[in-house]
């Protein structure tokens, strides 16, 4: 049976789909686009994945969306959609059902489950309560245990390019290093023994 995995082109969701392929699970990719400032580059990303493991990756198009949350807004924000785990997660479980799909697979890690209420345990507790209700659907999150310096360390396990992920808020070809997800993840790559440059 076809499991569905989040795919937004970073670090943690491409670790999480090269480790789902590695187990042997028949994969959908799918990547959403809420109007985020890094979609193009982020999309980018999640396609050479996709390519490199053959497998079917979709694009949902909330640019709309975005732009609406945007209104009044006195200057752009760099991920224009509060909670949008909420709203990947919602899409994730739909696009599961239409695909005859039972898991969704989300790459949360363990530095995640403080930063924001939607990568909470209590979110995702209540949230896989919500979709048992709906059927035999299920959130998996394989990362949880891991730390992002563990997560890329499993990354380079597996043999993952990982200059073809992209992190940066601001959503340029080169990133900006100074945004907190490019701090974040060179201080990770630094700690795992890598260079923090590139995307």
């Amino acid at each position: 049976m076809v499991e569905i995995v989040l795919l937004s082109g970073g670090i943690d969701s491409v670790t999480l789909l090269y480790l789902k392929q590695r187990d042997g699970a028949h994969l959908h990719a799918l990547f959403a686009d809420y109007g985020q400032r890094a979609a193009g580059e982020e999309w980018r990303a999640a396609q050479y994945h996709a390519n490199c493991l053959d497998v079917p990756l979709t694009r949902l198009d909330l640019a709309a969306v975005g732009e609406t949350f945007r209104a009044g807004q006195t200057q752009r924000l760099h991920v224009p959609l509060p909670h949008r785990n909420l709203v990947a997660l919602t899409l994730g479980l739909s696009f599961a059902a239409q695909m005859g799909a039972q898991r969704i697979h989300l790459a949360l890690n363990r530095d995640d489950v403080t930063a924001y209420p939607s990568a909470s345990q209590l979110f995702l507790d209540s949230f896989n309560t919500m979709a048992r209700s709906l059927g035999e659907f299920v959130v998996q999150t394989p990362l949880l245990a891991l730390d992002k310096i563990q997560v890329i360390q499993q990354a380079l396990a597996l043999g993952i390019d990982l200059n073809q992920t992209y992190s940066c808020l601001l959503g340029y070809p080169k990133v900006c290093g100074h945004c907190p997800q490019c701090v974040h993840r060179g201080a990770a790559l630094r700690a795992a023994g890598l260079s923090g440059e590139g995307k």
